[in-house]
């Protein structure tokens, strides 16, 4: 469409269109109304467009037409059947285009559903958080709509015959029409995703809200089934990883933290502080020196948390149930944090001006990302033996390329922490300090408890408080003499 196309539909405007001016024009005051004018007749079309996501994996805009009626129909009567109808034109040309099946219904929640409230929440209504919307687009658009780099090899994996009940199915989920979907179909979806039983269960889970989201519209709901068919699927069973650093380990860590901030100001503080503190990653990469002025215009420019030094204290907004919670620092983070805000008035001035704690460092006015340190990380955590590595090539004696692999993340050191502190304080008061939505969260999740502790010599020993009580020595056994 050209602004030469568009006109005011009047009587007198369109009497005066002719043919060769052109075959289309469209209403300049009236949304969603065009007229075709051919050599021997003009007829009235509602207009308009619906999103469409490639083979790429881009969204584009496509542009439908839908005959109204003939030029001699009062343009009044249109109007009228234009706003009858328009709403029903819209969701049958994108029924049409996503297919209605449950490739289309996935379309159509990456659409709109991905950047609007959540559909499974307790309590408040809250807004999918940016890292959970990028889950929920990788595993439906690689696992259910099979795009992305592996395209050819998930084809193959999901549509050839696979045995399911003694009988063996053919065809991918994404294909099955939404009027014949049932619970069998996300079976046979699991069994073929078997041998990656995490990505299978990440796949289930945002599945099922890609249905939920479908079900609860008010209107244009493309899946007409009363019941979610992934209700009651079971999940793979997943060995929970637990697994942290000894006491020995995390002193030698932060001896070495604190002997060398030096070397890398910014990525030793980062590492120690979340072994410190505790906090997710994600609540602690947009840190702020100090308070911000406007809390709620700074969160959209980054802000998780900012600092408050004198107190000994950080101020987090929760990235998980959005609320508020104050953090007391250990005096060996306050420490080093005061140290880097020294070093910032001479080797790092480069990012004085910042109000990141953890800027990037190609753009100072941005945070760092989960990927900003990861090149560091990896030759750390090799240095303390956390890390394998693979020689890939070498070049005489000193230019060699490895290959690493983390056995720990940063994640173990939020696991750690957990299991330290509730050792000291107890499970209960380690599920406090993490702000868990349970104890049982904790206890699965991060905690360790320490067996030895669990190991007595003695059940019924007397306390303190019962010393007058003496236990009888038992006579005989391997000791008695």
């Amino acid at each position: 469409m050209t602004n030469d196309q568009l006109i005011e539909f009047t009587k007198a405007n369109l009497d005066n269109l002719k043919y060769e001016d052109g075959e289309w024009r469209y209403a300049k005051n009236i949304e969603g109304l065009c007229i075709r004018i051919l050599k021997t007749k003009k007829s009235y079309y509602a207009h308009w467009s619906i999103p469409v996501i490639g083979k790429d994996g881009y969204c584009k805009r496509v542009g439908k037409r839908k005959k109204l009626g003939g030029y001699h129909i009062p343009l009044a009567e249109i109007k009228i059947l234009l706003r009858k109808n328009i709403d029903d034109f819209k969701k049958a040309s994108q029924s049409e285009a996503d297919g209605v099946t449950v490739g289309g219904l996935v379309k159509s929640f990456l659409r709109n559903g991905t950047s609007g409230k959540r559909i499974r929440t307790r309590g408040k209504r809250l807004n999918y958080k940016p890292k959970t919307e990028r889950g929920y687009r990788q595993v439906l658009t690689r696992y259910v709509l099979l795009q992305g780099k592996k395209q050819e090899e998930l084809q193959k994996q999901m549509e050839e015959p696979v045995r399911y009940q003694g009988n063996y199915y053919t065809g991918a989920l994404k294909d099955v029409a939404l009027a014949d979907v049932s619970r069998k179909d996300i079976e046979i979806f699991m069994t073929r995703l078997e041998a990656t039983p995490a990505s299978a269960n990440h796949a289930l889970a945002a599945l099922s809200v890609a249905f939920e989201y479908d079900m609860q519209k008010a209107k244009d709901g493309l899946y007409a089934g009363n019941n979610n068919p992934c209700i009651r699927v079971p999940k793979y069973p997943v060995n929970k990883d637990k697994k942290y650093l000894h006491v020995e380990k995390v002193l030698e860590i932060r001896n070495y933290i604190i002997e060398n901030l030096w070397r890398d100001p910014h990525f030793l503080t980062y590492y120690a502080l979340l072994l410190e503190v505790g906090e997710r990653q994600s609540d602690l990469m947009g840190l702020y020196w100090k308070k911000p002025t406007n809390v709620k215009m700074e969160q959209k420019k980054g802000c998780t948390a900012w600092l408050d030094i004198s107190n000994e204290r950080l101020h987090i907004i929760d990235s998980k149930d959005r609320n508020p919670a104050d953090v007391d620092l250990t005096d060996e983070a306050v420490q080093l944090l005061q140290k880097l805000d020294e070093m910032r008035g001479d080797r790092l001035s480069w990012c004085i001006t910042s109000k990141f704690v953890f800027p990037r460092v190609e753009d100072i006015s941005q945070c760092i990302t989960e990927n900003s340190y990861r090149f560091k990380m990896d030759r750390f955590q090799y240095k303390f033996g956390l890390a394998e590595r693979v020689l890939i090539r070498s070049v005489g004696k000193k230019r060699k390329l490895y290959k690493y692999k983390n056995l720990y993340t940063l994640k173990h050191l939020r696991k750690t922490f957990v299991t330290h502190y509730g050792r000291e304080e107890g499970l209960e008061a380690a599920s406090e300090r993490m702000r868990h939505s349970s104890l049982k969260v904790t206890q699965d999740h991060y905690y360790n408890a320490d067996k030895r502790t669990l190991k007595k010599k003695h059940m019924y020993s007397p306390r303190v408080d019962r010393a007058s009580v003496k236990p009888r020595a038992i006579v005989g056994g391997k000791k008695d003499e």
